[in-house]
């Protein structure tokens, strides 16, 4: 019987080949795709790396853009600096050079002739040398050493807007401050000087140096004013010197609009001179504490609450109050400023005695829901999205967690904690006809011919009380500094609104013992508003009242503005000097009849005292009808 073979030898060999040729095949593709990509697509990088093998590369930091008040008036510059360094392979005379660098640049001699020395490829001598000294060097007849060109950030104006216009680090990027929120603006595009060398990095002789020209960055334009921003920096220095405080900071805005025209803050430093080597000043003074830090408002806060009150219905400018100097809530005695009690008030006499009982009733007859709803529309949970870096947001009790007595206590700026931007805004609102406006540094963004590249578009969300509401408002507001607490911040001739503020200030869950936050919110023309400014001066020595250690700066602010500006004064009325009387041992009762005889507005201090102790201005000092009285009570 014959053996059956099958025949798989052929079949076998073909499929052999056509494997082999899909290989062949596909090697070939690969290496094809690998010559394409390196030849056209990663050409650029390898291209890069050849050169840096044999060519030496100095970086020319490109110019940085320059930063503008709104008016045209220049706050940050830049000047052309070098670093210098030396290649000791390339020193011919390593005493000449380091006797010329020691020289030039006032730097010591043997530590530059042991840098020249080392055995290190490239070394360091100095950073910031001017043009004048880079050719005095070269000149000179040093060798072996060559420049990289860097941009030096100049400011003008030295220890001005420091927290706003921010600072840059040594490669020209921005920090903090604007320069860091529009450091893409105002970055260039770095330029370069190639030099072919050879393999130890020694210039040839008759080789090809290329130079690649940098780009300069865009120019940004401020809302702030130079002139503007010159009046609140004095005012701040003034309040920080007279009042041995802690900090000050004060804020003006254009309260139409948003825009913020100025912002300053002591304790603060010289922007040519950063204290890069105390780390803890430098954050502390280099952060816009208007922006990054929360704090109990107090007073201040009552303009939100009149504003809820009226809105709402709950209560109206026919609401009067009894306060006997406290308030019982949920169990709880809550101690009106005064504790000797207002008596019988208006709603108006209320507020410009700034009575913690009419706004305590206020708040309760408003209710939690609705008095929380107009916190959120005031913007007080959220951040206002001014264009600067570290904005934090108010702290609220949980709507779902919050008590009777806590409701009590927010009706007049306690247990609630907000920004000082955030309170800025919230008041603004108020008083400009119920717009939220978005506080914005940032005008214009203009290239190097002075096109407009980018423009400012802030959003402004209206309706947040009626105009009938904030016209009521106002008018309270002036009657403050008219008649009221807030009379320092009057103007001869102006019409001004604002409230006065003073709070307890807490550490470890506690209140410190005489340590306040003093705080005023003014605004002015009151019957067509522009401008609203906030001070905030934090830990003030001796009379710690916002009538007197606040009102006055932003008067004294307010008056330099409406010279500035232009404005318009109406009549003034003439008012009778007279001699501050002596009160001193006098009872209480008997003091403040005397007082309120010559129109005097009166802070007190002292609890359960009955007879005056002390008192400012002292006897027979020269006054006015508007002039703001302290007397301090004891036994």
């Amino acid at each position: 019987m014959k053996k059956h073979t099958p025949k798989y030898t052929q079949y076998n060999q073909k499929k052999r080949l056509l494997a082999l040729l899909i290989v062949i095949v596909f090697l070939f593709v690969a290496v094809l795709s690998r010559i394409l990509y390196i030849e056209v697509f990663d050409s650029g990088r390898l291209q890069s790396l050849a050169l840096d093998q044999w060519m030496r590369d100095v970086p020319l930091t490109a110019e940085r853009g320059e930063i503008f008040d709104r008016n045209g008036v220049l706050l940050a510059d830049s000047m052309t600096v070098y670093t210098l360094y030396a290649r000791p392979i390339a020193v011919k005379n390593k005493e000449l050079t380091a006797s010329i660098l020691a020289d030039t640049l006032n730097l010591d001699y043997k530590s530059l002739l042991e840098k020249i020395n080392s055995r290190r490829s490239e070394v360091t001598i100095a950073k910031n040398v001017n043009k004048d000294e880079m050719f005095k060097i070269l000149h000179a007849g040093a060798t072996g050493v060559y420049f990289s060109q860097n941009i030096k950030r100049v400011y003008p104006y030295g220890d001005f807007m420091t927290q706003i216009l921010g600072f840059t680090n040594t490669d020209s990027d921005g920090q903090t401050g604007i320069e860091r929120q529009y450091n893409q603006y105002l970055k260039g595009k770095n330029g370069y000087i190639l030099t072919e060398t050879d393999l130890i990095g020694r210039e040839l002789k008759g080789g090809v140096t290329r130079y690649i020209q940098g780009t300069k960055g865009n120019d940004i334009h401020l809302t702030m004013d130079y002139y503007i921003q010159s009046f609140a920096e004095s005012a701040v220095s003034e309040a920080f010197l007279n009042h041995n405080a802690k900090a000050v900071s004060l804020m003006v805005i254009d309260v139409t609009n948003g825009a913020v025209v100025a912002m300053a803050q002591k304790p603060s430093f010289d922007l040519n001179q950063v204290p890069r080597d105390n780390i803890a000043k430098l954050f502390a003074e280099s952060k816009s504490t208007l922006v990054t830090d929360v704090f109990e408002p107090g007073s201040t806060f009552k303009i939100l609450t009149t504003a809820i009150g009226l809105e709402t219905g709950a209560v109206s400018r026919k609401t009067g109050v009894y306060c006997r100097g406290h308030h019982i809530v949920d169990g709880q005695r809550i101690k009106c400023w005064r504790t000797i009690g207002h008596g019988s008030l208006t709603f108006d006499e209320g507020v410009m005695n700034s009575c913690n009982v009419l706004f305590m009733n206020t708040a309760l007859a408003v209710g939690a829901n609705a008095f929380y709803s107009y916190i959120d529309k005031f913007g007080l949970t959220r951040k206002t999205g001014i264009d600067i870096s570290g904005e934090a947001s108010g702290l609220t009790i949980p709507l779902a967690s919050v008590k009777t007595v806590d409701l009590a206590r927010i009706g007049f700026g306690q247990a609630i904690a907000v920004t000082p931007i955030e309170l800025l805004v919230a008041c603004a609102s108020v008083i400009n006809g119920g717009n939220l406006v978005t506080p914005h540094l940032l005008s214009k963004v203009t290239d190097r011919k002075g096109r407009i590249i980018h423009k400012s578009n802030p959003k402004i969300t209206k309706g947040i009380i009626s105009n009938q509401t904030s016209l009521a408002v106002r008018e309270i507001l002036e009657r403050v500094v008219a008649e009221g607490s807030g009379r320092h911040a009057g103007v001869e001739g102006y019409r001004i609104g604002g409230k006065t503020g003073t709070a307890q200030k807490y550490e470890n869950g506690a209140i410190a013992r005489g340590k306040y936050t003093s705080t005023f919110i003014g605004f002015a023309p009151a019957d067509n508003p522009k401008y609203m400014a906030l001070i905030v001066v934090d830990e003030p020595q001796g009379a710690y009242y916002g009538s007197m250690v606040c009102a006055p700066y932003v008067g004294g602010m307010f008056s330099k503005i409406f010279a500035y500006e232009g404005m318009r004064s109406a009549t003034i009325e003439e008012k009778e000097i007279f001699e501050m009387p002596d009160i001193v041992g006098m009872g209480i009762t008997e003091a403040m009849m005397l007082l309120r005889s010559k129109k005097l507005y009166v802070e007190v201090d002292g609890e359960g005292g009955a007879k005056v102790i002390n008192q400012i201005p002292a006897p027979r000092t020269k006054i006015t009808s508007s002039t703001v009285c302290l007397i301090g009570l004891g036994n």
